[in-house]
């Protein structure tokens, strides 16, 4: 193990989600490899099953950085009884986007099908071939940007139509596989009846179009709306 394999240990598996893990072990996976990715509030690990691999989400409940979660949580009906310890909040937080990703789906948006959640834990599809994790939008040169311009906005559509913003849309929340954008991280999403949607809606535009707006003809805020009817 290399040091910087044992400094992800120490800070993503204690005793308490070693205790999750073990009990999601078998029904969901055989065993839990490398790390794909880390972010400021999780690890996101391969996992062999008898199949394939899925992916396994662990939010870290000592060294996360939840500072402006509060935000995304405070006016969403769905969490109006959080409590405000850390770790109850982390938890909330999973569960927020074990949620989050389950109506995505259903919606038909281009997420990770979520399988299950506990505590500080998900399970969901694993993103990618044999066993590589698909690469983010920001490392990808596309070949024809003006088609994932308007995939994007349409699955934004589709995903506000349906009661939820993303909240944190951009090119580094975006994964690229079998020539799909695939949207991921949806924690922060929020419903729609939020106080800060809106804004929230907006930022994600803007972080759209300005990642799109050299590579292609980009839409206005107003046809966005026209779009979403609002």
């Amino acid at each position: 193990m290399t040091r910087e394999d044992f400094k992800v240990y120490n800070e993503v598996f204690d005793k308490s989600t070693i205790r999750v893990l073990d009990k999601f072990r078998h029904e969901y996976y055989e065993a839990i490899e490398n790390c794909v990715s880390t972010g400021k509030e999780a690890n996101v690990f391969r996992a062999v099953t008898k199949k394939g691999y899925v992916a396994v989400k662990i939010f870290r409940t000592y060294t996360s950085s939840f500072d402006n979660m509060q935000k995304y949580i405070t006016g969403d009906p769905r969490f109006a009884r959080v409590k405000k310890k850390k770790h109850d909040l982390i938890y909330q937080w999973c569960r927020k986007e074990f949620r989050n990703l389950n109506k995505a789906y259903n919606l038909g948006v281009h997420v990770p099908k979520p399988f299950a959640f506990l505590k500080n834990v998900i399970i969901m599809e694993f993103i990618g071939d044999n066993g590589v994790a698909a690469p983010l939008l920001k490392d990808v040169v596309l070949e024809k940007p003006e088609e994932w311009y308007k995939i994007i906005i349409n699955n934004m559509v589709k995903l506000y139509k349906g009661g939820l913003v993303h909240a944190d849309l951009s090119e580094f929340n975006i994964l690229v596989h079998k020539n799909r954008p695939i949207f991921i991280d949806m924690a922060q999403s929020v419903l729609i009846e939020h106080p800060k949607a809106g804004e929230f809606l907006r930022k994600d535009f803007e972080n759209i179009n300005n990642y799109f707006r050299k590579k292609c003809r980009v839409i206005g805020w107003d046809s966005f709306r026209g779009e979403l009817n609002i």
